[in-house]
């Protein structure tokens, strides 16, 4: 016979509750609280808590820095690269737009993915490589459909073609 936890009655069924009732509710009384608690510090009296590791045992500045250089350690032996934050920028630009790309099916055979990446490193600071045609619009994701806009003129423009095209500058003037 087990003994619901909720009402406390005597019952004979699979699970923990005696019905559907007690099951559902998720209110237990003081009484079966403590209970739970008292059977819960028992088992951890016995057996250990198994997240809470040894007992008295702590991380100590030696370990932190060891675990430190074992992971570079592990890093430099995968070939991991150190970079500025500006190539991780431009990085991350250049991954931005290949998935806008990829998107929306957008990047023709005949584009120059190396000439694309040099166009998206080379971007000034303040700027942001922009479609001109935007891919949304049906553009490409080509060199010739690029340029480079001012960020909030470039969020200003969107989709559409009302930018100020003063302020745009041509890639090819900047890459050499």
């Amino acid at each position: 016979m087990k003994i619901c936890p909720k009402c406390q009655a005597e019952h004979s069924l699979n699970g923990r509750f005696c019905s559907r009732k007690c099951g559902n509710s998720r209110v237990l009384s003081d009484e079966v609280k403590s209970k739970i608690r008292s059977s819960v510090n028992q088992t951890y009296a016995l057996q250990g808590s198994k997240c809470k590791g040894k007992e008295g045992w702590k991380h100590t500045d030696a370990d932190r820095a060891l675990k430190s250089q074992r992971t570079l350690e592990h890093y430099d032996r995968a070939g991991r690269i150190e970079r500025t934050l500006e190539e991780l920028q431009a990085i991350n630009k250049m991954r931005v737009g290949e998935y806008r790309a990829r998107k929306y099916n957008a990047t023709p055979a005949d584009a120059n993915k190396k000439l694309i990446k040099e166009i998206y490193k080379a971007c000034p600071n303040g700027y942001e490589v922009d479609h001109i045609i935007a891919l949304v619009a049906g553009g490409l994701h080509h060199e010739s459909n690029l340029q480079y806009l001012p960020a909030l003129e470039n969020r200003r423009k969107n989709k559409t073609q009302n930018y100020n095209v003063e302020l745009a500058i041509r890639w090819q003037d900047v890459v050499k």
